[in-house]
């Protein structure tokens, strides 16, 4: 879910009534306490960090690293200025001279501040930081705050942003319309999941590269997360096609280190190296495996296999299960919202996908038939295929075993049409739906991707 700075000075007005004004649809049938610093705990749960004066919240988004935590701010305008709190030099010396601006006398120069605080906030995250003016939304409760922010932006040249009220119930529903759209836009819900992500990962010392990728070539697990967090340092949401471009970006960036695998090993649940050999997962290998060949190959451009980010969010907690052995579905909650599908449908799906899309009479292994559909010289459709769904199709059969039903028999050369000796045997595609939770989840997710791609 995105996450908010909320700038606040309550004043005189009751706390949880201020708070409900704003962030009643996230903290609704929970109890609101009408103390500021009580409230302040309570909205951290929910992803909400509240600042509670101009100081405070000046020091926070001055800093690159408190800034990345937050997706977008709501600004009170009237905010008291503590002059004694201890700031960076940078900040302090910052403050000093925004203070003579407003008067040479320090004691005037704050109370003049207080009025514009929250405008002073807005001039530096979007003149200063780059900080986008859309993700921000100023509320007021007093005619004088509105007055003073008018004559501000007046002066300055710059277009009024709309400021609704905390009281009217019109200005009410329309911060809470917007709170709800910030929380659940898509792009924001994928970016500030795979940070929190990388948060938990580098914070937790017992999180280590699963032993794949500590072999001999191993992954530098520092390099890894950084370079994925400067791939999502921008708070900017970017339009679609920038999206799609940064999405096939990240893709070959997730997947780079799943080269060191082999399909055949791999479709048998299993990595080999120079002298060891290890089981590992197919689910969180072998789809992967799949898009870095098929982005290496620079097939992932066609129309059909543009990338949602409920498509990057499936493929990052993919990479971040087989790497780290860590499960992060709870970060995503808001981009997948099915049902569970249950065995029978699932079988309905596998068989339709292995008939329409994956029924070769020369080749009777599924997973080497979905990388077929990458080879340019064995499938002349290539530019019109959907790589994604391939991806989601072979995460499915990866809950499927193949097992024989009956005792290999030997068949002459008429059945076999063929010269020589041979023989068949009876196989079958076996539902094993006792994988790890993540695992069930994320199979969910694939049967109803599939199902709205109508692949």
């Amino acid at each position: 879910m995105s996450q908010f700075l909320w700038v606040e000075d309550f004043g005189d007005v009751d706390v949880d009534a201020t708070a409900t004004s704003v962030f009643g649809g996230i903290l609704a049938n929970q109890s609101i306490p009408n103390n500021q610093f009580r409230l302040r705990k309570l909205l951290a749960e929910q992803g909400v960090l509240l600042k509670l004066d101009f100081v405070e919240a000046l020091e926070f988004i001055r800093n690159p690293e408190e800034l990345l935590r937050i997706d977008y701010i709501i600004l009170d305008i009237w905010l008291p200025v503590d002059t004694t709190k201890n700031t960076t030099a940078e900040t302090g010396e910052y403050l000093q001279t925004l203070l003579q601006r407003y008067d040479a006398d320090k004691q005037t120069a704050s109370e003049e501040l207080e009025k514009m605080a929250g405008y002073q906030l807005y001039v530096e995250l979007i003149m200063e930081i780059g900080f986008p003016k859309e993700h921000i939304l100023f509320c007021s409760n007093h005619a004088e705050e509105l007055s003073s922010i008018s004559q501000a932006f007046g002066e300055a040249k710059l277009k009024l942003l709309e400021i609704p009220t905390k009281q009217r119930e019109e200005d009410i529903a329309t911060v809470q319309n917007w709170v709800k759209r910030c929380r659940e836009n898509p792009y924001s819900v994928l970016r500030r999941g795979i940070l929190n992500v990388l948060d938990d990962i580098e914070g937790n010392v017992n999180c280590d590269l699963t032993e794949p990728f500590q072999k001999e070539v191993p992954v530098n697990k520092d390099t890894f997360l950084e370079g994925l967090r400067f791939m999502l340092n921008s708070h900017r949401i970017p339009s679609e096609a920038k999206r799609q471009h940064l999405f096939k970006a990240l893709c070959d960036y997730l997947t780079k280190y799943f080269d060191r695998f082999s399909g055949r090993d791999l479709y048998r649940g299993k990595y080999k190296g120079n002298g060891f050999e290890m089981e590992v997962p197919k689910a969180y290998t072998i789809p992967l495996y799949f898009i870095r060949n098929w982005v290496a190959h620079n097939i992932l451009n066609n129309a059909n296999s543009a990338f949602s980010e409920q498509d990057v969010g499936f493929l990052f907690m993919q990479v971040v299960k087989g790497m780290f052995d860590y499960s992060s579905i709870e970060r995503f909650q808001l981009l997948y919202r099915y049902p569970v599908v249950n065995d029978s449908d699932l079988q309905t799906c596998l068989i339709d996908l292995q008939n329409r899309h994956y029924s070769y009479s020369g080749q009777c292994e599924i997973f080497e038939l979905i990388r077929l559909k990458g080879e340019r010289k064995r499938n002349r459709n290539v530019s019109t295929e959907d790589f994604v769904a391939h991806k989601y199709a072979s995460f499915l059969f990866c809950c499927v075993e193949l097992r024989t039903r009956t005792k290999a028999k030997s068949f002459t050369d008429n059945m076999a049409q063929r010269e020589g000796l041979g023989y068949w045997v009876n196989l079958t595609y076996h539902i094993d739906s006792q994988g790890d939770n993540l695992f069930e989840s994320l199979k969910s997710i694939a049967y109803h991707r599939l199902k709205e791609k109508n692949f």
